[in-house]
């Protein structure tokens, strides 16, 4: 009964989208509860040939971790269906820099999750690549910093990240959000850009960073790419997320359709402060059967 509402997908004649791109937190779950309507929804849009993916600003587990996750709290993941978070969008970012300048030396500092380090260390192979879990510099190398969302935000945490920024470090945050709505509350402050604002008060210089998760316009690129041969247009793609300045502006400047859910960040009262619009708006998952 719990979700019931999709049900008519599985009789249904006609299914406007061909994709069907969620955001986890917020909409799928909100911690480690699963939002009521949303156990199948995945499953049912499969059987009706719609492609699914999720995509997350979540950094703190592998994919590995995030489905076994996913499964225990009665979230249904069909083989088929894409999970791409932003440790994987920081990778691949860092990828594609290995890959363009490949006589540089890249030293690569993480500050987050073990879930997140363990996806940058995949990049392990490449012979420009130096992962570093202690304070020493090469002078010939270009050091990066890729900041991901803590459980907590640690002295150490601060300490480092100071001390590399001082040393000319770049810094790579894997999302812009300000909330964390997987979050009970006390972990509440662990986004990058807390760190680096309470970091900013300690430094003469205003600290540039580069955000690659979620509205970055890469993650749009990889949604298209990723759906194959079956989208003709990114009209046939429907993104269902929660937070505006990042799910929904990623859909508008990629040419998706949008839908924000009202169960995560977004509240009712906050749509008409951006000028960033939705095309739907729905209190929760389970009213996606309106509009899709």
């Amino acid at each position: 009964n719990r979700s019931r509402s999709f049900n008519s997908l599985k009789d249904a004649k006609l299914i406007k989208y061909k994709a069907c791109i969620f955001d986890l937190d917020g909409v799928l779950r909100v911690g480690r509860n699963i939002i009521s309507g949303s156990e199948y929804i995945l499953k049912h849009l499969n059987e009706r040939g719609v492609k699914t993916m999720i995509l997350t600003n979540e950094c703190r587990y592998t994919i590995d971790e995030l489905k076994d996750e996913l499964s225990e709290i009665g979230l249904y993941i069909p083989e088929d269906t894409i999970l791409y978070t932003a440790a994987c969008a920081a990778r691949d970012y860092l990828k594609d820099k290995l890959e363009r300048f490949p006589t540089k030396l890249f030293n690569i500092f993480v500050i987050g999750e073990l879930g997140l380090y363990e996806t940058i260390m995949e990049l392990k192979d490449y012979t420009n690549f130096k992962s570093n879990l202690n304070d020493e510099f090469d002078d010939d190398s270009e050091l990066y910093v890729i900041l991901g969302t803590v459980n907590k935000i640690k002295i150490n945490h601060l300490n480092k990240l100071l001390k590399l920024i001082k040393k000319g470090a770049k810094i790579i945050t894997t999302c812009k959000d300000i909330s964390d709505p997987a979050s009970k509350g006390d972990f509440n402050l662990g986004m990058p850009m807390h760190m680096l604002h309470m970091i900013g008060f300690n430094v003469n210089c205003k600290i540039h960073s580069y955000s690659t998760g979620k509205p970055n316009p890469r993650i749009g690129q990889y949604i298209y790419k990723s759906l194959g041969n079956t989208i003709n247009k990114v009209s046939d793609i429907l993104f269902i997320g929660d937070t505006i300045y990042t799910d929904i502006q990623l859909a508008e400047e990629s040419g998706f359709k949008s839908c924000l859910v009202l169960s995560g960040n977004t509240k009712s009262n906050m749509i008409n402060l951006y000028s960033i619009q939705p095309d739907f708006i729905i209190d929760d998952i389970n009213s996606i059967n309106d509009i899709i």
